[in-house]
């Protein structure tokens, strides 16, 4: 009863289609890209899956929001930061346990002058060759990230979202998402509605009461 009305998750045909290939792919460590419409639950199902669904003792997480202002070093220092040195030029979780990154706008960094979006260029040398290079070391030794999946989302460009390269794009699996079907959000709101008054106590007969002029 403490969650707020945005919190909410209402299941739908949709919401476990979604849950199940997210299942899917993580089991079988494939990298992933959701791609819909603002307000489609994206980025909720996401995180409500990795904090729901998914065993705290074999996995972590590490969670990214992408803006026009994202950096690739503020993007790896984060990564970095998180995961544990596990032999000598290799990193990622604890032993026996798996890493979910997900990076939440994929698509809204800034284009440098060349046309390329340094943070996603991060990412796909990571899917590319396994790791990056470590830019606070003179000698910039490589550093291979290990049992790590991607995840991410984004919404169509347009409006301050950029088109994502195909050097990226050729690694993840899309998963396109529609807007939702009237019966569906009648269903959603309805839920949130039973919710909301439920919860405060609200006679929800007052609705139909007629004002008074």
């Amino acid at each position: 009863k403490s969650a707020l009305p945005q919190e909410i998750i209402v299941k739908t045909n949709d919401s476990v289609r979604y849950s199940h290939l997210l299942r899917i792919y993580i089991d079988n460590q494939v990298p992933l890209l959701f791609c819909g419409p603002t307000g489609t639950g994206k980025s909720i199902y996401v995180k409500n899956f990795i904090l729901n669904e998914l065993a705290p003792e074999k996995y972590m997480s590490i969670e990214l929001g992408f803006s026009a202002q994202t950096s690739s070093m503020q993007t790896q220092d984060i990564i970095d930061g998180k995961l544990d040195k596990i032999r000598k030029g290799e990193y990622g979780p604890k032993p026996q346990n798996f890493c979910v990154l997900f990076v939440d706008d994929l698509n809204m960094p800034t284009k440098e002058k060349y046309g390329a979006q340094p943070p996603i260029e991060l990412l796909r040398q990571y899917l590319d060759q396994g790791g990056w290079y470590e830019h606070k070391d003179k000698e910039k030794p490589f550093k291979k990230i290990i049992n790590t999946i991607l995840l991410t989302a984004m919404g169509p460009p347009g409006g301050g979202r950029s088109f994502v390269t195909p050097r990226i794009l050729r690694h993840l699996s899309l998963i396109s998402f529609t807007s939702f079907e009237d019966d569906t959000l009648n269903r959603i709101f309805s839920t949130i509605l039973k919710w909301f008054f439920g919860t405060f106590g609200f006679n929800a007969d007052i609705l139909k009461t007629e004002p008074k002029i």
